[in-house]
């Protein structure tokens, strides 16, 4: 079977909470591959277990060793794996679980525990050599979720969202044309809608939309899952309907791995500094100034003492606008601005893996004599602010010093 037709399918543990689910959900691999595609389940511990396992490891132990908790969780994963290898079995597909314990596993991690990495080129052999051979016998593979193995034989996790690492791990290394995340809610939601009771469905999400209400918390899927994804790769985020192909959220498109880019245009640092600045009100009838007379709000930061605005527009026009609106509210002490500046972002999913990016990406400016005017954090982006007529120095020292020319 070609692996063009491959499907890797994930069920988290909320969806597998009793016979009806774990019922249905075999049903949905059944649909697949009577539709002439190779299936690849992954599993998460059933609903409710991780939590009982780490509760016995805790009553064995008042402070267990994390290789010792590592081990005893694991064992959640590997009941829903053979559960779900039965189910399957059950209605007539060549199901076959593959746990840490079985020659086939694919999932290789350094040796820490409770988080640790795979070790992409160890599981890349181990697939090949391992699962490969089984998907193109026909059979159905059931892989434990959130489990690794390390080199030296230890069973270690993957963290939180480890289920979905595995999930698009595989489908990565195994060339799939879709993977395909059921959970217990129906996709990507506006808002979560456990909390917000008219939150609606995004059928159709951008690669990097989805990976910053990941990287923002969004708990329905893991910013990690963009570490792994391919090009090309088709992720869908749906319920446990009994049906695949259809319905949920679609991501498509790509995180980056790693850019610097500049705004296209000079752009204006405007501070206002008064009393009761934060006052709600007064930034709405700001921002709503300054885009009534077609420029654009990049960015606002406020504090009770002082608003910064990095603006896109006519100078004189902005003053006047952030003026009037400031004194017409009787909050402003004084405005200030600085013209001709570059607004330079630094963005992707690479950029997760350096903590100390900030400092990395200042300090070859300062050793040039580039002075940084403000800077900005968000989730996995770090944005500056530079003189203009330095924009093209400070790309390129960036871009040397993160690896990304």
């Amino acid at each position: 079977m070609g692996m063009e037709k491959l499907l890797v399918v994930k069920f988290g543990g909320s969806v597998l909470e009793d016979g009806e689910s774990i019922r249905r959900a075999a049903e949905a691999v059944r649909r697949e591959r009577l539709r002439n595609r190779g299936v690849v389940v992954v599993v998460s511990a059933m609903k409710g277990t991780t939590d009982r396992l780490l509760e016995t490891a805790r009553k064995i132990s008042q402070s267990p060793a994390p290789e010792m908790v590592d081990y005893i969780l694991a064992l959640g994963e590997e009941e829903s794996a053979r559960i779900m290898t039965a189910a399957l079995r059950s209605i007539g597909l060549d199901a076959v679980e593959v746990t840490p314990d079985s020659p086939s596993w694919p999932i290789v991690t350094e040796e820490e525990h409770g988080c640790a990495e795979p070790l992409l080129e160890e599981c890349r052999n181990r697939v090949e050599l391992g699962l490969k051979p089984l998907i193109e016998r026909g059979k159905v593979p059931v892989v434990c979720g959130f489990i690794g193995k390390s080199p030296s034989g230890k069973v270690t996790t993957l963290g939180r969202g480890g289920s979905d690492i595995t999930a698009v791990l595989l489908a990565r290394l195994l060339g799939a044309e879709e993977l395909v995340l059921v959970k217990d809610v129906g996709g990507i939601y506006s808002a979560d809608p456990h909390r917000v009771g008219d939150a609606r469905l995004i059928e159709d999400l951008e690669a990097e939309e989805a990976y910053l209400l990941a990287s923002a918390g969004a708990k329905v899927l893991h910013s990690k899952v963009f570490k792994y994804k391919p090009e090309g790769l088709k992720v869908r985020v749906t319920s446990n309907s009994g049906r695949l192909e259809e319905g949920g959220t679609l991501i498509h498109g790509e995180v980056p791995d790693l850019q610097v880019v500049s705004y296209d245009r000079p752009v204006l640092l405007v501070t206002v500094v008064g009393d009761g600045l934060s006052n709600q009100r007064a930034l709405a009838e700001m921002t709503e100034e300054i885009v009534g007379r077609g420029m654009k709000v990049l960015s606002l930061r406020a504090d009770d003492r002082a608003v910064n605005l990095i603006i896109d527009g006519e100078p004189s026009e902005v003053l006047e606008a952030v003026h009037r609106v400031a004194c017409s509210e009787n909050l402003l002490k004084g405005l200030s601005a600085l013209e001709d500046l570059a607004l330079i972002t630094v963005k992707g999913r690479r950029l997760e893996a350096l903590p100390e990016a900030i400092q990395r990406i200042a300090e070859p400016l300062a050793k040039r004599g580039i002075k940084i005017y403000e800077s900005l954090t968000i989730h996995n982006s770090v944005s500056l602010l530079i003189r203009w007529g330095r924009r093209e120095e400070a790309l390129r020292l960036i871009r040397e010093t993160l690896g990304c020319v």
